[in-house]
């Protein structure tokens, strides 16, 4: 919540070395359910779709490889499992881990996919599961320390 409120404070069409906002993110951007999802401790990191258009949502295969790869610090890895742990039901549910949360719906999934028939809400890349995953949240647990959060999750 910190970062995204610092966020919300930047200067836009920064171009330097000092840029603040390297990433030029305009706070418009920033989706209205991020602010009510995600928790005051924990994060995730995030994808950059093209210039100053940010991808928010959560993308279980990036972060959990990121973990495993050591791209992320201990401490980040370890709020990405804070924040799987807190929206358990988001992310494990019936079926094991969801490829993104959440699905793109609505106005929002007509524009972006083109009303792409194979990418509906909550099917296959778009919000779907993929049981595969288990084995790399497993991985992440084990490799942070937290081999009974995999246990759950199995």
């Amino acid at each position: 919540m910190k970062k995204i409120n610092e966020i919300y404070r930047y200067k836009t069409e920064e171009y330097s070395q000092g840029a603040t906002n390297k990433f030029s993110i305009y706070p418009e951007q920033i989706p209205s359910w991020l602010v009510d999802w995600i928790p005051e401790k924990g994060g995730y990191l995030i994808g950059n779709l093209q210039p100053a258009h940010m991808d928010f949502w959560f993308f279980s295969l990036g972060n959990l490889w990121a973990i495993t790869s050591s791209l992320t610090t201990p401490r980040q890895a370890e709020e990405i499992l804070n924040l799987m742990e807190k929206k358990w039901e988001d992310f494990i549910w019936n079926i094991p881990l969801k490829i993104c949360y959440p699905a793109l719906e609505y106005e929002e999934w007509h524009i972006i996919t083109g009303s792409d028939p194979k990418n509906v809400p909550w099917s296959y890349h778009n919000g779907g599961p993929w049981p595969t995953l288990l084995w790399q949240f497993t991985l992440a647990c084990i490799k942070m320390g937290r081999p009974e959060l995999a246990r759950k999750a199995v």
